[in-house]
């Protein structure tokens, strides 16, 4: 059984970090969930206040609880979607923020830069983050109303294969006002890959929930294409053969080296404060290595290490962990 274990999608933040517009989006989203819906504007001052963990303290924490070895931030931007409105906190200065707290959570925390290629000095915002030590690769979200085949971004896939650093995209339809979840369905991802073959592509939550067999097709007959499956714990703790069924079609359609372990936990207060959460999500995936009513086991000792950890190790370069 395998120790290693590497979150390799989860986040930390401070409910101040993020774009008011985006906030206020959020309180909108919240807002319209049951009858009688309420003013969004009641709820400005909630919204991910109960996700903030912004020195990583309860994180750390939970990975204590959980066997966590480390996590890997992907820093999300959403500096040009949540704008207009109020106070914003400039993309450049959110990714030194990361390089901070995981400098001083040193061994337990590394960070994608996050980058929406619009921005007019995209190319600085490139670079500056590449001396961030603690960097190791990039997170796109298209989501944010730009389209991964536009030309004028084709210098950002270029740099980064050339670079060998891996891509995080989001690809799951989970989104909600104000994004436009279209522009980041993985076919759309096996578009650009078709333009870039040799870069490192990560498909963040692999597809859940809509599109989680397109992101497999879409994956396949790619040498440098990972499935990462942070969100799945909503499959497998509400229909756990199923997700048994899945994860084994993923084995053998594209290999168990190219299936990456991930939470999508924004730990704070109000979600999983002290990791048992966390601890359940690695219990449930521990357990595709055994028999299950009935079912033979997903995966060998050997597999599930690689989906653990050792993938993402590879993939992010945790020289650490090697």
């Amino acid at each position: 059984m395998s120790d290693l274990v590497i979150d390799a999608h989860m986040h930390v933040w401070d409910a101040s970090w993020l774009p008011e517009g985006l906030r206020r989006a959020w309180a909108r989203q919240a807002s319209g969930r049951r009858l009688p819906e309420r003013d969004p504007e009641i709820l400005m001052d909630r919204v991910a206040v109960g996700q903030s963990d912004p020195n990583a303290a309860l994180t750390t924490a939970a990975f204590d609880r959980a066997g966590v070895a480390a996590g890997v931030v992907p820093v999300v931007d959403w500096t040009i979607v949540g704008t207009p409105g109020g106070r914003h906190l400039p993309i450049g200065e959110l990714n030194a923020r990361y390089e901070n707290v995981c400098a001083a959570n040193e061994g337990r925390l590394y960070f994608c830069a996050g980058l929406d290629p619009r921005h007019g000095n995209a190319r600085e915002l490139f670079a500056a983050a590449l001396e961030h030590p603690h960097c190791k690769g990039f997170k796109l979200y298209p989501a944010a109303g730009w389209d991964l085949a536009d030309e004028a971004h084709s210098w950002l896939f270029d740099e980064l294969q050339e670079r060998r650093l891996p891509v995080v995209v989001h690809t799951s339809p989970l989104g909600g006002d104000p994004l436009q979840v279209a522009r980041c369905r993985p076919a759309e991802v096996a578009s650009m890959m078709s333009r870039h073959p040799e870069l490192r592509v990560v498909f963040a939550h692999a597809g859940l929930e809509a599109w989680w067999a397109e992101a497999l097709d879409c994956a396949t007959g790619w040498q440098h294409a990972y499935l990462e499956l942070s969100l799945w714990q909503r499959c497998a703790l509400t229909d756990y053969p199923e997700f048994r069924r899945r994860v084994r079609r993923m084995r053998d359609q594209i290999g168990a080296h190219r299936l990456v372990f991930g939470s999508d936990i924004i730990r704070g207060p109000r979600e999983d404060p002290d990791g048992a959460h966390l601890e359940e999500w690695i219990t449930r995936v521990r357990d595709l290595a055994s028999s299950h009513a009935g079912d033979p086991p997903v995966l060998s000792t050997e597999e599930l290490a690689l989906f653990l950890a050792r993938n993402a190790v590879r993939l992010y370069d945790l020289k650490e962990y090697a």
